[in-house]
């Protein structure tokens, strides 16, 4: 049986600890205890790190982190999730420093898709990475194990890499909040790189506060939002089926703008993506992702193409036949869309649309090819994004709702979607 604590936010645990009430060991102790219970079946961690004395003080001192397997982490090993890539990390991504100096212990790596290619979290080094909640299915990916370890209590919050979604689709599948920032606020030191034009280091969490506060944490130059007179101005995307969503998604995702809708707290504004060629947008970052990733196995292609996972090899092979032209008009279109989510969020303070097309599936069935649409939007224009979990029944598969603000204005977003949260979590009870 787990204890309450295990589940609750990172900040409740600290608040915890604060007040005496929780002790960081018997915290350690039962998140340790879960990972000996339950990783054996999920995956999600693949390194294990030592306990060692904390020190630090901050809204988070006293939990814990994981990191996502392309992160450095001082004395683990680093491998993108591709065991011919493995390597010793000497020393701490600067993000990770932070954590560790404000008081969090880290409990290790954590699964992914190989190089964060993929959104199904299928391994074959490391092992596939399977949904806490619904055995046979995937925790999505390519940052499965950060969205899986932290639904499942074996750590506060995780850390993960978002290139075309990768932070929140597993946070939908998963039912947990994952933040992609603004693409300069967390940088890339010390991460292994999928696409640089497009990569963003991100924070899985259980709520909204303890994104918030890890961002403080590992960012600390951000300025505080400026204070901004209310009702905000969100547009609704209102033609998302039309884009492909599903309709278990359709059906959460508009009961969750109709809780939202009464709030005298925001002025709506109706919104469509019709304009937008989500699929072509898709296409063009894999383009990318794959022509930056074939210089980092260029030496594995040469003399050990066997060690790269069939999927990984066969786009590798593919990237190969493309031409400077192919690539060009993949950047142009890239830059088009960055043009096109300015032009759809001008005026407004946020958009809200679900943020993966469908829930998650069988690990050993058809891949949805349209999961990353209504995500890699952000990551064009280097946007902060957010999904936070919607209501669903019962035994129903997580749905994630998807916010995308104005990049630079990290701090802002997470204002209205600590809002959103709480009004989400109000009308549902």
């Amino acid at each position: 049986m787990n204890p309450d604590f295990l589940l609750a936010g990172a900040c409740e645990q600290a608040r915890l600890i604060a007040r005496g009430q929780l002790s960081s060991d018997a915290l350690m102790a039962a998140q340790y205890a879960a990972i000996a219970e339950r990783n054996p079946s999920i995956r999600a961690l693949i390194a294990q790190a030592p306990l060692q004395p904390l020190s630090g003080h901050s809204a988070l001192a006293g939990t814990s982190f994981g990191a996502k397997d392309n992160i450095d982490v001082a004395g683990l090993p680093t491998a993108g999730g591709l065991r011919a890539l493995q390597r010793l990390a000497t020393a701490d991504a600067p993000m990770v420093a932070r954590l560790r100096a404000a008081g969090l212990h880290c409990v290790g790596k954590l699964n992914m898709h190989p190089l964060a290619l993929g959104a199904t979290n299928h391994n074959p080094d490391y092992g596939d990475c399977f949904h806490p909640q619904h055995p046979g299915h995937t925790a999505g990916g390519s940052s499965g194990g950060s969205a899986a370890a932290v639904a499942a209590g074996l750590c506060s919050i995780a850390l993960g890499s978002d290139t075309m979604g990768s932070v929140r689709i597993p946070a939908a599948y998963c039912g947990v909040v994952g933040f992609k920032p603004s693409h300069e606020t967390l940088g890339l030191a010390g991460v292994m790189p999928l696409c640089r034009m497009l990569d963003h280091v991100g924070v899985l969490a259980r709520r909204v506060e303890d994104v918030v506060a890890a961002l403080q944490i590992m960012a600390p130059h951000l300025p505080a939002p400026s204070p901004r007179s209310r009702p905000w101005k969100v547009g609704i995307v209102r033609d998302a089926a039309e884009h492909g969503a599903s309709a278990s998604v359709m059906r959460a995702y508009e009961d969750g703008v109709r809780q939202l809708s009464p709030s005298q707290e925001v002025q709506w504004v109706d919104v469509k993506l019709a304009g937008v060629a989500l699929d072509a947008v898709r296409r063009s970052g894999l383009l990318l992702c794959e022509a930056e990733l074939h210089a980092l196995v260029a030496p594995l292609l040469a003399h050990e193409p066997t060690v790269l996972p069939a999927d990984l090899l066969a786009m590798m092979r593919f990237i190969e036949g493309k031409s400077a032209l192919d690539l060009g008009r993949a950047v142009s279109r890239v830059a088009q869309a960055a043009e096109a989510m300015e032009a759809l969020t001008c005026g407004l303070d946020a958009l809200i649309l679900p943020t993966a097309p469908q829930t998650s599936f069988a690990m050993d069935g058809a891949v949805p090819a349209n999961q990353a649409d209504l995500t890699a939007l952000a990551n064009a224009n280097g946007a902060p994004a957010i999904s936070l979990p919607l209501t669903v029944a019962a035994g129903d598969l997580p749905v994630g709702l998807q916010l995308i603000g104005h990049r630079g204005h990290d701090l802002a977003l997470l204002d209205i979607a600590a809002w959103v949260e709480q009004a989400l979590q109000v009308r549902a009870h």
